[in-house]
């Protein structure tokens, strides 16, 4: 009988399909606070694959931004990569009064 080793298996295929649980609470938080919609065209922005989803591609980018940390606070996270988000995505023309 083989046995299968699921934490290998989720690394080897992590980019692809795997969110850990801070990378989903993040990731929803910002989505909530940015009114992202469905759709297409967000993964261009941030650098990750392009047939993802606006969703999926946050998420993504999400998880990718935790991996690069060594320790974090999901609250200061968040606050962090919302501030790279405004950086990565075109200016609106909009102003805030």
């Amino acid at each position: 009988m083989k046995i299968i080793d699921y934490d290998k298996l989720f690394e080897e295929f992590r980019p692809n399909g795997y969110f850990s649980e801070d990378a989903n609470t993040i990731a929803n938080t910002l989505l909530c606070a940015l009114y992202v919609q469905a759709g297409y065209g967000l993964a261009h922005f941030l650098n990750v694959e392009t047939f993802l989803d606006n969703h999926a591609a946050m998420r993504v980018w999400v998880q990718k931004r935790l991996d690069a940390q060594d320790s974090y606070l999901i609250s200061d996270m968040c606050s962090q990569l919302e501030s790279e988000l405004y950086g990565l995505l075109p200016n609106t023309g909009y102003e805030s009064y």
